[in-house]
């Protein structure tokens, strides 16, 4: 039986996991957050408590039940919830993270471009490199890096929510929720849960059979699930004093940072590669894990293979990708969402 202190900090490492995966490129620019959250105001904290819960009930239910299937992937998982169907959801599954994984070498080819000056492939092959070696060191590789990569993540968000209420004068009042709002504010929060909780269980499932302390799922859901809420809390409030400049930006953080000075600016530019780095890792090992379970092999080409494949994808670009494939699996999310609910 594993010590108290023991069971914490595997309940730590599990939360780091948990919110590496589930921010990326969308949250480091403020987008996703303007997109879902920001744009219903300051009503929209309602919506983000929801969401919190979600991650942290629906997050806790993915661990205990990938515990109880000993799933060394999601693929376990997916097809104790359903059944007959679940070959074609694991291939839609793992057909959605291989062109996610392009979306993020995508993002990071251009962030270097734009930073740096390096040739957009270069930029891209680098942190396809990386996320090829991390990925290969399982679950302890997942994290460890996502153990480094999310508390700088967190302070940084911090940081900047506390220059913004230091610096800006505005007053922010809320006007009260009108039952008009109940609707669309319940929708945005499970759709966004939704989205990135069906992310997110590639990572989780594996981690519930490699961890098998209970305790330890319990704290690394609840962990996870609270400092996504203080993240995406802190991100929210900060564009909200920015309001409406940031809807016009392709970049909404960008218009807090841009007065900070060339160092922030720069460290942005790394925290928006770790997080692009996190997510990039998670979608990788998902898929790895995936075809390590069918096909009964321990072998890495699987890995170089999907890794090569996910390059060849970037050259379509990040906006392309976002747009035809993400809405699609955001609706899979809901369902998973609902059949996790009746049958974990």
């Amino acid at each position: 039986m594993k010590s108290g202190r023991q069971c914490v900090l595997d309940g730590i490492k599990i939360a780091m996991a948990y919110v590496g995966t589930v921010i990326g490129a969308g949250f480091a620019t403020g987008q996703e957050i303007l997109q879902f959250f920001t744009k219903y105001g300051y009503n929209a904290v309602y919506a983000i408590g929801v969401t919190t819960l979600l991650f942290i009930v629906v997050g806790r239910k993915i661990l205990v039940l990938s515990r109880r299937l000993d799933a060394p992937s999601f693929g376990l998982l997916i097809d104790h919830v359903f059944g007959p169907v679940s070959p074609l959801v694991n291939i839609y599954l793992a057909i959605s993270y291989i062109l996610i994984c392009g979306a993020m070498f995508a993002g990071a080819g251009a962030l270097s471009n734009e930073l740096f000056g390096t040739p957009y492939i270069l930029g891209a092959f680098f942190i396809a490199t990386c996320t090829l070696i991390v990925s290969l060191l399982g679950v302890k590789g997942i994290l460890a890096t996502n153990s480094v990569i999310v508390p700088f993540i967190t302070i940084f968000t911090l940081v900047l929510l506390l220059n913004v209420l230091t610096t800006n004068n505005k007053t922010l009042v809320s006007g009260g929720i009108s039952a008009g709002q109940v609707f669309p504010l319940l929708k945005t929060a499970i759709t966004y849960a939704s989205f990135n909780l069906i992310l997110s269980i590639g990572v989780l499932a594996p981690l519930g059979g490699a961890v098998k302390d209970i305790k330890s799922l319990y704290i690394g859901s609840v962990l996870g699930g609270g400092i996504l809420g203080l993240l995406m809390l802190a991100s929210h409030t900060s564009m909200l004093y920015y309001v409406p400049d940031v809807f016009n930006k392709e970049i909404p953080i960008m218009l807090i940072v841009d007065g900070l000075g060339k160092p922030f600016m720069i460290f942005y530019g790394v925290i928006i590669w770790m997080e692009i780095f996190s997510t990039a890792i998670g979608n990788l090992f998902s898929i790895d894990t995936l075809v390590r379970e069918k096909s009964k092999t321990q072998s890495n080409i699987p890995a170089v293979v999907i890794c090569a494949a996910a390059l060849f994808i970037c050259l379509f670009g990040f906006s392309n990708i976002v747009q035809w494939f993400y809405p699609a699996l955001g609706v899979l999310g809901f369902v998973l969402v609902g059949m996790i609910f009746i049958y974990a």
